[in-house]
């Protein structure tokens, strides 16, 4: 019933209707007695007319009434009238939350203040084990002098009913009841803030108000609902099913509060944020401004270089460090009003992923690899339905994370040369080196507790707890095999499926199984690139850059179906032959969108940054190049996505016209002659590895200058053209020195007894000088020494560099900072004459430029490489319950 001003209940006088809602009508009224207001909530006759129910909520408000916390307002007593019973609370003036989110997005400041206080009483209501329940922004009120009163604690456990399912939109704004959903308990609360258990029906506790918390606080911030719907049903759907766009908040949320944010809206209440203590703390400490300890850029605090662009060419179009991708699974309310599960795609754009995301088996863990910190990279881990990740202390230097069957390791390979390949605790720890390899040709971890990886001279095998690795297949360089790449274990434990690539061809690789006690291997299919076995039933790889699957059957090794292409534009921007996806045996699909596979852009920068891209580029993936002497044309490397080469081509940077030197194989890191007639690359086709050097203009045939052991990376000549200093990675990076005699047979020799890796020998324009990147330190520096010696070498950077690069005139010296992806670039004044006196480093403009970067001969531009969007950001795609579609798209023949 409404109640009319002047109607009294008891000593109370109402003075006029506030508002209503599900849970009774609240009135203003006067404490005749002790001369004060209050409100008054007088409940709905379903609870008056019920003497069970009401002495149950008579007993639940006298615990509530135990509350005393500035924070929330103060339920007084109990008043039964005749028939009307009410509950008697403290009268809060003031708009509410809801009234002030109207008005659109609140200040941070303010957000900040308001969600610290809200914080602030439901941890007094938890520590006496009192949930809220139905925590929205109607029921928090805000004083004009920004004292926060929260109210209806606990009325939605006393009320124990509300509204049925089905109603209208504004009853999703209500304390809402969807009839009997399950046995163990009733839907209570508000469908648009309930927490996804809360909706299911079931019995929730503190972290069911810890959600609403952070549903209230992503409405502050955006001024938009986080889970919208025209009903009770529809809203509830969305609590299920979507995901709050985090690409709504103001770019002034900082990453503290989006991580809290993020844990508050974890779906799995075992992995939600657990104490709401916790956010309190957190947001004190963001309006103190305190350090934020798991600030991604603290952990990115010196790299080192890798030794060549193709060594590791994924990793130089990274970013800086750490923001979480984020991929959740889900499901759905089993009742007719609701959606049924189906296969859900989103998209994350991050930074900071470099290189291929791992997922372990059970699709809860991801691992990555991440640009910063100590020797250029290390892996970051994170769940995979929280919104945070973080470094794994110890894992410096690691890339190609590879999860045990358990979840609880992960096996990397290092950037070393020769590499490692170590494990590592997912929490972090000690390192334990396992053997010498790599995993960047695909690896897998067996239950048998071994770890299979690929390479050049077959497939491996080694024990996770270390040892000499087995080698179980060979490669048939008869029949044209380069290599044996991306092992899996199949169902059963004994066979082993892996892509067979030829020729360099491997958009044309082979499918290929074997049994490691028995040897030998017969082929079972056709395919592409990344061979996997998923366990739907499906053979899946990548063929330029869209993912195939084909139905597969495992006991009899057969193709049971036709091929169809599931998803587009997947990245292959790895290692050839690796396609940038990853399945876990649940179902979910990880991929990195192809718009990062359709190359960089090369541009002019000038001394402040600003970027003029270079004419006659389109999709192109550029290797390592340098500018010709007279800075009008850039020899490079291109890769070619269809046969996995890459060919040194030369681009008229004023025209935009393109010219091939070289046909086949894998040529990159060129450099010109003196004269701007040759170009000096280094090159591996046919088992041959060497320095060769071709005309600019593409006439004539690439000449062998030198046979090596390992691929050669050259970097410059002396002014007479008549030495090239070039780089080799044998146990280690070293630099050399080639006089180029006019007959006879070249011989190399070392710059010096290095200390440590070096590389990127620079000479200076009179070629008095060399500058050069080493690691003797622990970290990549640069240094300069005379050349051809002898004499000290004097280190340049002060905080880590690479690339070093001489201004034409020799009196500046230019390299970029440490962190590669998002980095600066720092000249020095140099002055050599009479002796080597550097000065003080300073940094010109920040740039996330990759391995191509040259000085222009006037000084005051630079060639540099961008990512295709000029940006750093990259996509990753996840599809949950992938096996329902591809079930559907690529059936088995009956």
């Amino acid at each position: 019933m409404t109640l009319t001003a002047g109607t009294r209940l008891g000593s109370y006088e109402i003075v006029g209707l506030v508002g209503a809602g599900g849970m009774g009508e609240v009135y203003r009224a006067h404490d005749t007695t002790l001369n004060r207001d209050v409100a008054l909530k007088v409940l709905p006759a379903s609870v008056a007319a019920d003497p069970d129910r009401l002495a149950r909520f008579r007993r639940e408000a006298q615990v509530l009434a135990a509350l005393n916390h500035p924070n929330i307002a103060h339920i007084f007593g109990f008043e039964l009238s005749g028939s009307t019973p009410a509950l008697v609370m403290e009268f809060v003036e003031g708009p509410t939350l809801a009234d002030r989110i109207s008005a659109g997005p609140m200040p941070l400041a303010d957000v900040l203040a308001i969600a610290r206080q809200i914080a602030d009483a439901l941890e007094a209501a938890h520590d006496q084990n009192i949930v809220h329940r139905d925590l929205k922004p109607a029921n928090v009120k805000v004083r004009d002098d920004g004292t926060v009163k929260v109210l209806d604690f606990g009325l939605a456990k006393a009320m124990d009913a509300g509204l049925k399912s089905g109603g209208t939109g504004a009853e999703a704004n209500s304390p809402t009841l969807t009839a009997r959903a399950t046995q163990m308990g009733m839907i209570i609360g508000t469908a648009a803030y309930m927490a996804p258990e809360q909706a299911k029906g079931k019995s929730v506790d503190r972290r069911a108000d810890i959600w609403a918390f952070g549903v209230v606080l992503y409405e502050m911030l955006t001024g938009e609902r986080a889970f919208k719907g025209d009903d009770i049903s529809e809203t509830l759907a969305s609590v299920l099913k979507d995901t709050p766009s985090f690409a709504s908040l103001p770019d002034a949320v900082p990453p503290r509060l989006r991580r809290l944010l993020g844990r508050c809206l974890d779906r799995d209440v075992k992995t939600r944020l657990r104490d709401i203590g916790e956010a309190r703390i957190e947001i004190a400490k963001i309006e103190s401004g305190a350090p934020d300890e798991s600030a991604p850029a603290q952990i990115a605090t010196a790299t080192v270089a890798p030794a060549r662009r193709s060594a590791l060419p994924w990793i130089v179009a990274a970013a800086a460090l750490l923001v979480a991708v984020g991929a959740m699974s889900w499901t759905l309310l089993h009742a007719p009003s609701l959606p049924l599960r189906g296969v859900t795609r989103s998209t994350f754009d991050v930074k900071d992923v470099s290189g291929f995301v791992a997922v372990s088996r059970d699709g809860t863990r991801l691992a990555y690899t991440v640009v910063g910190g100590p020797k250029n990279v290390l892996l970051a881990f994170r769940m995979v339905d929280q919104f945070d990740a973080r470094a794994i202390p110890g894992s410096e230097g690691g890339a190609w994370p590879l999860f045990s069957p358990d979840g609880q390791w992960i096996a990397y390979s290092t950037l070393e040369t020769p590499s490692k390949i170590k494990k590592i605790a997912v929490t972090g720890g000690t390192s334990i080196t396992l053997c010498d390899g790599s995993l960047a040709n695909g690896a897998f971890w067996a239950d048998d507790d071994t770890i299979l990886f690929g390479g050049a001279k077959g497939l491996m095998r080694v024990a996770a707890t270390g040892g000499s690795p087995q080698q179980f297949t060979t490669i048939d360089a008869a029949k044209g095999e380069t290599a044996h790449v991306h092992p899996q274990v199949l169902p059963g434990g004994t066979q082993v499926l892996f892509s067979v690539v030829s020729t360099d061809a491997f958009d044309a690789a082979h499918f290929a199984v074997v049994d490691p006690s028995k040897g030998g291997y017969h082929t079972v299919a056709p395919g592409g690139a990344h061979g996997r076995y998923v366990a739907s039933g499906h053979l899946t790889y990548v063929r330029g850059s869209t993912l195939f699957a084909v139905p597969f059957d495992v006991r009899r090794l057969t193709i049971t179906g036709g091929e169809v292409p599931v998803v587009e534009d997947v990245s292959t921007f790895g290692p050839p032959g690796t396609g940038d996806y990853t399945v876990s045996d649940a179902g979910l699909l990880i991929y990195v969108e192809g718009d990062n596979n359709k190359g960089t852009t090369l541009a002019w920068a000038d001394r402040k940054g600003a970027t003029t891209i270079l004419p006659g580029q389109k999709d192109l993936r550029w290797g390592t190049g340098r500018l010709s002497p007279d800075g009008t044309r850039v020899a490079n490397g291109i890769h070619d996505d269809q046969k996995g080469g890459t060919d040194i081509w030369v681009l008229d940077a004023q025209r935009g016209t393109l010219q091939r030197l070289t046909f086949g194989g894998t040529n990159d890191n060129p450099v010109w002659t003196p004269d701007g007639t040759r170009v000096v690359y280094g090159s591996a086709q046919d088992g041959k590895v060497g320095l060769y050097s071709v005309a600019a203009d593409g006439s004539g045939k690439p000449e062998l200058v030198l046979a090596t052991t390992a691929a050669p990376v050259p970097s410059s000549f002396t002014p007479d053209g008549r030495t090239i200093v070039y780089s080799q990675s044998d146990k280690r990076s070293q630099i050399f020195v080639l006089p180029v005699p006019v007959g006879g047979t070249p011989t190399p020799h070392p710059l010096h007894d290095a200390a440590g890796s070096e590389t990127d020998g620079q000479l200076s324009p009179d070629g008095k000088w060399i500058a050069y990147q080493s690691v003797e330190s622990g970290s990549s520096e640069i240094y300069v020494q005379p050349f051809p010696g002898p004499g000290a070498k004097v280190r340049i950077s002060t905080q880590g560099g690479i690339g070093p690069r001489w201004g034409r005139t020799g009196r500046e010296l230019f390299y970029w900072g440490a962190t590669v992806g998002s980095r600066g670039l720092i000249a020095v004044d140099m002055q050599t004459d009479p002796s080597l006196r550097p000065g003080a480093p300073h940094e010109l403009f920040q740039s996330a430029s990759g391995s191509t970067w040259d000085v222009a001969p006037d000084g005051l531009r630079f060639l540099i490489e961008l990512s295709r969007s000029g940006t750093t950001v990259t996509t990753i795609a996840t599809v949950t319950d992938w096996f329902e579609e591809l079930r559907r798209r690529a059936p088995a023949k009956k």
